[in-house]
């Protein structure tokens, strides 16, 4: 399977001075929101917007502060405009920052107006400290949510807050984009010459302005010295000391949502945006300090949260319960299998994201619910009790965006895993998602690679996918009857589709699922639906239909023409855009296979059949086979296959692929031609 390479997507910036375009500033002022934008009905550049960023500003500087040294400060002002009554939560914020002890990220100057029309007139609320609240998400990290007042489709809502800091390790990074449009973001940035920072792009958005320029800056402070004797004297020294900076300004406008297209769930991972690196410090008379391997040091701190590091310690409960779950004579493979089967019968994950526990393990396997650091944190215990070698993961979901390497920002880990070693291989497993047979990662986690967090600076970079195909086999037997056609399908599928059918069997109940079928199908009639392995997670679903349809069937004098794949999957070329901006991401292998018999009606003989082909794409990526038999015994049989083994395309491939699914759509329309005999 081919693994990622983010070459294409990201660009390092030179610390060159940038040419530009006619300076320009379109972001709005505090305060001074015009009335034709609190009363605008739609976005003309996106009319099925539910929300558009009218105006995203940010300004972060570095600066000295007389008995702080220097800080950060950002200053951030957004303003929002609500389309519809399904952008309202587009008007509330979040403020994610750290308390780390003896650090600084303090968050103030929070202020913002909600606008609305009310007969004929804006009216501006203010939006005030009863409308703040903080959530800790552990001792080291929390967030301000921001519940502005009375949002309703149409109103516009703006806020302005001010975040100082010291993290210099953690510059916070600058999104232009967003998943819903944004007509104008900004951004700038000035820092001293004592700060190297590395600066990393991403993206496909043009700069409407794209500058570098130098500025200079001062540090002025006082220094007593005192001295002894029978009297003691104390001397004040006025320092003072002058520097240049270094000054970035970034701005895009009508940036397009990030909506997800076909192959692309999760288009915020693809955002226009900057993010930076600090490599080195270097004061003057100082020896310069470097700093690298930052994922090392956050695997540090997180040893030595108490919210992270002390969920690895052994635990008595489970020293119990292991020897009770497995034997010596288990393999490696039963062992961990017998380990995630019972925790999920125990514990069910409420769908929440951390990679924080909440409560102890104990409390979390009596209580049989927990977020996904609870449950999989459960499972590390069990797992080392069992005497694997097993340690955290921590990343992202899919919906959060990549991870990157060279910059460690902790309020996008949401995601953990476990990487767990056995004697021939490792691997990760996450049983949040009790439906996945063995060896399956939710999609959601599947998000290309994660920080595995190891001890005596172990820690590593994991590459986060699944290698094991979802499958799919059709075995299918049709004849005519009359004029409409009577099909029996016996189809079994593994794999993550297997368990999205089994979860909303089970979610909405198997009567509920049949009668929900029975309804959909609008070709004709569905004479019976059975299910198999609902409750074996380990084997696939197997479905069986009788239906009887005339979809596909055309009687013309006296011929029949018959397409047996209408309506049937890759019927149609499920890439209907002439250009591309993402990549193309299939997520996992997958595998389909078709065995159709079709029984010649009496009196009949094949006057045209389709002819066999076997294709493929960039080298076996994608293979496609459509196979077609010399009619025997009164039977025609046609096999289908189509099987995806590397499951991620450059944008710039789309065109190729496009022109592979016509192909395959075209090949799937071709009719077979009976004549009466």
């Amino acid at each position: 399977m081919k693994k990622l390479r983010f070459t294409f997507l990201v660009i390092f910036l030179s610390m060159t001075v940038f040419n530009s375009f006619a300076t320009i500033n379109e972001g709005l002022k505090f305060g001074k929101i015009p009335d034709e934008l609190v009363t605008m009905k739609v976005y003309e550049a996106d009319p099925d917007a539910e929300a558009v960023v009218l105006s995203d500003i940010g300004d972060t500087k570095i600066a000295f502060s007389a008995g702080a040294g220097f800080q950060i400060t950002y200053r951030l002002h957004k303003v929002i405009k609500i389309l519809t009554k399904g952008g309202v939560s587009y008007g509330d914020f979040q403020i994610p920052y750290y308390s780390i002890p003896g650090r600084t990220d303090l968050v103030g100057g929070i202020k913002g107006f909600v606008y609305n029309e009310s007969n004929g007139s804006i009216v501006k609320e203010k939006i005030g400290k009863d409308h703040v609240f903080e959530e800790e998400v552990s001792k080291t990290y929390r967030i301000k949510k921001i519940s502005a007042p009375n949002i309703k489709e149409g109103s516009v809502v703006e806020i302005s807050y001010e975040i100082t800091s010291d993290l210099f390790s953690y510059l916070r990074e600058w999104e232009f984009q967003n998943e819903i449009p944004t007509r104008w973001s900004e951004y700038s940035l000035e820092y001293p010459e004592y700060f190297s920072f590395s600066q990393s792009a991403q993206g496909f958005e043009q700069y409407a302005i794209n500058e570098q320029s130098e500025g200079t800056g001062s540090a002025n402070w006082s220094e007593t010295e005192r001295s002894g004797g029978r009297v003691a004297q104390s001397t004040t020294t006025n320092n003072s000391v002058n520097f240049s900076t270094k000054k970035y300004h970034w701005a895009i406008q009508n940036a397009p949502a990030l909506r997800p297209e076909p192959y692309i769930d999760n288009p915020q991972s693809y955002s226009t945006k900057i993010e930076f690196q600090l490599q080195y410090l270097q004061f003057p008379n100082s020896q310069r300090q470097t700093f690298s391997g930052s994922w090392n040091t956050m695997s540090e701190e997180l040893l030595k949260d108490p919210e992270f590091g002390k969920y690895l310690e052994r635990n008595k409960f489970v020293q119990e319960i292991v020897p009770q779950l497995i034997s010596a004579e288990q393999s490696e493979q039963e062992k961990l299998i017998a380990i995630s089967d019972h925790l999920t019968k125990m514990v069910k994950w409420n769908g929440s994201y951390s990679i924080y526990p909440t409560q102890s393990l104990e409390k979390v396997y009596n209580g049989g619910k927990g977020n996904l650091a609870d449950m999989n944190f459960l499972l590390i215990a069990f797992l080392r009790e069992a005497g694997f070698d097993c340690h955290p993961v921590v990343g992202s979901t899919r919906g959060s965006g990549f991870v990157n390497p060279g910059n460690p920002v902790m309020y996008k880990l949401n995601y953990l895993s476990a990487l767990v070693k056995t004697a021939d291989k490792e691997f990760l497993m996450d049983i949040s998602d009790p439906s996945l047979p063995f060896g399956f990662l939710p999609i959601n986690g599947m998000n290309f690679r994660g920080w595995a967090v190891i001890p005596n600076n172990a820690s590593r970079w994991v590459d986060i996918f699944n290698t094991i195909p979802t499958t799919e086999t059709a075995m299918i037997t049709a004849k005519m009857e009359d004029d409409h056609m009577l099909s029996s399908i016996q189809k079994t599928t593994k794999g993550y589709q297997s368990s999205l059918i089994k979860n909303k069997i089970k979610s909405t109940g198997e009567d509920k699922y049949k009668q929900e079928i029975t309804d959909e199908f609008t070709g004709g009639e569905l004479i019976s639906i059975q299910f198999e392995n609902l409750d074996a997670k380990e084997k696939g679903i197997v479905e069986k239909y009788e239906i009887k349809t005339n979809e596909g069937v055309v009687l013309s004098g006296d011929n029949i023409y018959l397409n047996l794949f209408e309506n049937s999957y890759l019927y149609e070329n499920p890439f209907k855009l002439d250009n591309r901006v993402f990549p193309i991401d299939f997520i996992y292998p997958q595998k389909r296979q078709v065995i159709l018999n079709f029984d010649i009606p009496e009196g009949y003989a094949v006057e045209e059949m389709p002819q066999s082909i076997m294709t493929q794409f960039n080298e076996k990526a994608i293979v496609y086979s459509f196979r077609t038999a010399p009619p025997s015994n009164g039977r025609i049989t046609i096999m289908l296959s189509y099987q995806v083994n590397e499951t991620l395309f450059k944008a710039e491939e789309y065109q190729n692929l496009k022109e592979f699914f016509d192909l395959i759509a075209n090949k799937q329309k071709e009719a077979i031609v009976l004549k009466k005999i």
